[in-house]
This record gives structure tokens, sequence and C-alpha cells, in this order.
């Protein structure tokens, strides 16, 4: 009875410690750059809790100053569904050996090569409720190279499926602190 009861006390942490290694994904703070220097947009996200986030971008023209924009994310929460992120990530991999005329996309591709030369599935998502619910999502995609699982933001395709992302564009983050 006793080794009965040890083992499943044993499981229950192991699956707390499963959780929380979970939230821990979202915790911490990411960020991707695109553009050049003379024109490019830094993205961050900090995020403090699996629920509590701040989402900045920090746009660079020409020779001004740069334009900060910091919103603050509240209703951070796991998606349920991973069938659209999961969907944009599937149809990503299919375009990669296309020749993508989009500076921006062709960017983005080659750095999403690593992850996509796997099979890369979609682990966990989470909706920022950054302007509508599902706009913007931060998902987890394993990639064994990387050691802790590197964040992915899905933002919203505001066009038709195109030569690289169809529903979200997928831009890797680098995980600062």
């Amino acid at each position: 009875m006793y080794k009965c009861a040890c083992f499943f006390a044993c499981m229950f942490i192991g699956i707390l410690a499963l959780g929380e290694a979970n939230a821990q994904e979202l915790v911490g703070a990411f960020q991707t750059e695109i553009g050049n220097p003379a024109n490019s947009v830094e993205l961050r996200l900090e995020c403090e809790s699996e629920s509590t986030c701040v989402f900045m971008t920090i746009s660079q023209q020409q020779s001004g100053s740069p334009v900060h924009d910091i919103n603050m994310l509240g209703e951070v929460r796991p998606v349920d569904d991973l069938a659209q992120a999961s969907n944009a990530l599937k149809y990503a991999v299919e375009q990669r050996s296309r020749r993508i005329q989009n500076p921006e996309f062709a960017d983005l591709m080659k750095r999403l090569g690593p992850v996509m030369s796997g099979a890369p599935i979609v682990k966990k998502c989470w909706d920022l409720n950054y302007n509508s619910p599902a706009y913007l999502l931060a998902c987890a995609i394993p990639d064994p190279s990387a050691g802790r699982a590197p964040i992915y933001l899905f933002a919203t395709l505001m066009a038709h499926c195109g030569e690289a992302f169809c529903r979200y564009i997928i831009y890797p983050m680098t995980r600062v602190k």
C-alpha cells in the first residue's frame, strides 16, 4: 500500500512540475527584429506570468527617433484549440522550398528554417488578446536544438494566403531573459 501511495504522490508531483514547466515557457522576455537598420521594427514580448504580458513595438524610420508602442496585456490565456496555429505552421512548412518574393517573408522563412527542417508541431499557444481574440498568439514549438522551447509570435495576416504564410505570419522570437 505504501509503495502505491508513494507512486501516485510522485506522479502527482511530476504532473505539477510539468504544468509549471509549460507555464514557464511564456514567462520571460522575448524579441525579434524585422527590416534593416535604416527601416526596422523590433517586437518585444515580456511576460511576468502566463496571464500578464507587455507587448512592445519599436519602429525606426531612416534618421528619425524610434517610436515606441507599449501595450499592457492582462487577459492572456492558453488557447484551447490549436488548429488555426497548427494549420498556419503546416502551410509555412509546405512553402519553405518556394522562392519568396516578399523580403520580410523571405527573411522570416530563412530564420524559421531550423525549426521547419524537422517535423514541427505547435505544442501550446497563448492568446495575447491584442486588438481582439486570436489576433496575436505566442506559441511554443519544440526545437530539440534550441534546448528550452523558444516562443514564436503568430500575428494575423491581413490578406489571403500568400507565398509563405496563411492566417498567421510566424515570427521566431529569441529569449532575452
